[in-house]
């Protein structure tokens, strides 16, 4: 079954490439969540119901403020594949968010695909929370 593309203007990063990304120090009302740290928390989240990340990729714009992510997920069941696409901001241009996606294959490679929004969150204190929440809905 073929992987999902993360489609980027700029270069595309590994997790250990997208931990290096700078977080801007906080202020009294917005404390940026690192991006790798938005990343680890949904894999660690994924691994307590026992689903791996087999494939993933990262981008991140220019000035290293957005970043968006997608992680392809191991199911266990032939033929269906679950992928998540995941992004931040630490400039408040967007909200931390998920959608998950899922890839059924039939007969005679026939194609299904369906997309569900499930999580947003704008705080860094629910963003574990919401995590969770898009782990135990998938």
């Amino acid at each position: 079954m073929s992987e999902s593309t993360l489609i980027a203007s700029t270069a595309k990063l590994t997790r250990l490439q997208l931990a290096a990304v700078p977080t801007p120090l906080g202020t009294v009302t917005h404390r940026p969540v690192p991006h790798a740290e938005v990343v680890e928390a949904l894999v660690e989240t994924l691994s307590f119901r026992h689903i791996g990340v087999v494939a993933e990729e990262y981008a991140v714009s220019k000035d290293g403020m957005k970043m968006f992510g997608v992680l392809d997920l191991d199911t266990g069941t032939p033929g269906c594949r679950f992928s998540i696409g995941v992004r931040n901001s630490h400039d408040r241009s967007m909200r931390l968010a998920a959608v998950v996606g899922v890839r059924l294959w039939g007969a005679h490679h026939k194609r299904s695909y369906a997309e569900l929004r499930i999580m947003r969150s704008t705080s860094a204190i629910v963003a574990r929370a919401a995590i969770a929440s898009l782990i135990s809905c998938a």
